[in-house]
């Protein structure tokens, strides 16, 4: 029987313009401001740092690593407050949370950092249907949602597999890690791009095969 509902974060119930917003559009303002650079040639030039650490450093999601990497001064914690307002929940996440909140327990699993996780839950208002947030990088030092991710998912919270149904927009991640795990999947095909009996194209359609 199911008892929880994981979801994935970016791409599954808020859209990509806070994230972007954090570390391109907002990291490159100040990085001009900085260092006397168009923001631009300040966009091309941390997106060259960013990439020279490359994703599968754990450096790259260390918002304080990258704060004493290109010499800003003040708390990275204001950056944040300043985009707060990008947080864009998909129109689908809500009836889908409150719904499927009256019959699971519902946790969020994240490739980000926790930092940036919750002020996105936080800003959507969907603190209240959550037990847990789980960040790979930041609880458990994994820069990918692996399948060894999602077993350390299942131990915090002292569940079997069959007991847990995940949903997310990466196939790699969001689909093929998890059941790698022994948790039944669901990929999230917003595009109608893919087809199958574990695909969905928005949360109403995910919401509705479980209840």
């Amino acid at each position: 029987m199911v008892r929880i509902i994981s979801f994935d974060l970016d791409g599954t119930l808020v859209d990509w313009t806070f994230a972007d917003a954090f570390w391109f559009d907002c990291m490159a303002r100040l990085y001009s401001e900085r260092w006397g650079l168009s923001v631009p040639e300040a966009l091309r030039e941390i997106r060259r740092r960013y990439d020279e650490v490359g994703m599968d450093n754990l450096a790259w999601y260390n918002i304080g690593y990258w704060w004493k990497e290109f010499g800003f001064e003040g708390s990275w914690r204001e950056l944040i407050e300043e985009c707060r307002p990008k947080v864009r929940p998909y129109p689908d996440a809500r009836e889908a949370l409150e719904r499927l909140h009256q019959k699971f327990r519902l946790i969020v699993i994240t490739n980000g950092i926790r930092e940036l996780a919750e002020v996105e839950v936080k800003e959507s208002g969907f603190e209240k249907y959550f037990d847990r947030v789980f960040s790979a990088t930041t609880d458990f030092g994994l820069v990918k949602k692996t399948g060894e991710f999602y077993l350390k998912v299942l131990a915090e919270m002292d569940a079997p597999a069959d007991e847990v149904v995940h949903i997310g927009d990466n196939y790699v991640f969001d689909y093929l890690a998890p059941r790698e795990a022994g948790i039944k999947a669901f990929f999230l095909d917003r595009e109608g791009k893919h087809s199958g009996d574990f695909v969905v194209r928005d949360l109403l359609e995910f919401t509705s095969r479980l209840l």
